[in-house]
Parts: C-alpha cells; sequence; structure tokens
C-alpha cells in the first residue's frame, strides 16, 4: 500500500518517487487507499489535471473503504496515547493496508510505529 505523501511526489515528478513508482509496476499493480485517490483527486488544479489523475488511477487497485475499514481505523486512533500524531486519513489507510496484509510504504515510517499489524517500508 502507497502512502498519500509517495504518490503526490511521484505527481510531482519527484525523481526517487518516480523511480520506486517505476520499480513497483514492474512487480505489479500497486495499491493505495481509496482515501488516497481521493486526495489525489481533491489537489487536481483543472479539468486537465483531473483527467490526468483519473487515468493514474487506473494503474492503481485502489482499496474501498469499507464500513470495517472505518472500525478499525476508529481502533487505532483509540489504541493510541494522545496526542497520538496521526490524521483520521493516515489511520484509514493504515486500517487498510492491515486488512489487505500489505506493507505501508511510507516516507514517515515512525509516524506508524506504534500500530500493531502494520508492517512499514520506507520506500526511498
Amino acid at each position: 500500500m502507497i502512502d498519500t505523501p509517495v504518490l503526490i511526489a511521484y505527481r510531482n515528478g519527484e525523481p526517487d518517487a518516480v523511480a520506486f513508482f517505476a520499480s513497483m509496476r514492474q512487480i505489479g499493480r500497486p495499491d493505495c487507499s481509496q482515501i488516497t485517490a481521493l486526495a489525489l483527486i481533491a489537489w487536481c488544479q483543472d479539468a486537465l489535471d483531473l483527467s490526468v489523475v483519473q487515468n493514474f488511477l487506473t494503474l492503481l487497485d485502489v482499496h474501498a473503504i469499507t464500513a470495517h475499514t472505518m472500525r478499525r481505523a476508529q481502533r487505532l486512533l483509540g489504541s493510541l496515547p494522545p496526542p497520538c500524531g496521526l490524521t483520521p486519513d493516515d489511520a484509514i489507510i493504515a486500517a487498510t493496508a492491515i486488512e489487505h496484509s500489505l506493507p505501508l510504504y511510507t516516507l514517515d515510517p515512525a509516524r506508524f510505529a506504534n500500530l500493531p499489524g502494520l508492517a512499514t517500508i520506507q520506500p526511498y
């Protein structure tokens, strides 16, 4: 599962992110959470950008946010001592990764360090 900041870096053309995404594509279809797809769409500046993002999303396996995912995200946030340092989006992405038994490729593994059942990998 690729975290939102990694895909934003890819969309911005950052060389490390581009190389990482290319390597993931050689293995298969990269995974992301539906919340990441929504973030990418929300950041679009115009209709052309939206079209590019929608085409880009066809290259990914976008995992739906289910009621079960939301309950798991709530439990994850509730299990951390305040202030937990995670956003609701972070919790949804982590819950999605856990539900699908996927590692989370993130630029900030320490942010997710206290979540049981989540493996994190810093991609570059």
